[in-house]
């Protein structure tokens, strides 16, 4: 689908840390960045969050989405509240109902009424196709930004989408 691992691989190597300090940042062990940066898997994102948060940089430009680096009066950490709220306006947006909504992530109805109660964050690869396909900002789906879309005059996106 795309290149994350490339992208955190040059985010860790543009601030001058090892993996092992990403790491430690993450509270995890250096194999599982490894593990990310060679797409073997997909990064949490909490993790991504936590990296964010650590750098004082958008979730979104290290998911080379935007240029912009921060976003003024973001917060810290991952707003469950304003999360739910958030998807609950996609939703909206898209004019999609659960059914709908579930089917254009690829998963369950179930997924998605526990994503607008805010029970627990969006899966990484669900953030990334909203904000690959519909413009918005992963942080301000997770409630971090009041910046809702990334505008074009923004946008570094280096990723192939592919809709298959």
């Amino acid at each position: 689908m795309n290149n994350i691992g490339e992208a955190l691989r040059e985010t860790r190597t543009y601030y001058d840390l090892t993996q092992d300090d990403i790491a430690k940042i993450m509270n995890i062990s250096k194999s599982s960045i490894s593990h990310y940066e060679k797409n073997d898997w997909i990064i949490p994102i909490k993790n991504l969050c936590l990296l964010a948060d650590y750098l004082n940089i958008s979730i979104d430009y290290i998911l080379k989405l935007t240029k912009i680096k921060n976003y003024n009066n973001s917060i810290k950490g991952i707003d469950l509240n304003l999360m739910s709220k958030h998807i609950c306006e996609i939703c909206s947006d898209l004019n999609y109902n659960n059914v709908q909504f579930a089917k254009y992530l690829n998963t369950s109805e179930s997924n998605i009424r526990n994503y607008k109660k805010g029970r627990y964050p969006i899966l990484t690869a669900f953030a990334l196709q909203m904000a690959l396909k519909n413009k918005y900002s992963i942080d301000w789906i997770l409630g971090k930004s009041k910046i809702k879309f990334i505008h074009e005059k923004n946008a570094r996106i280096y990723y192939d989408y592919n809709d298959n």
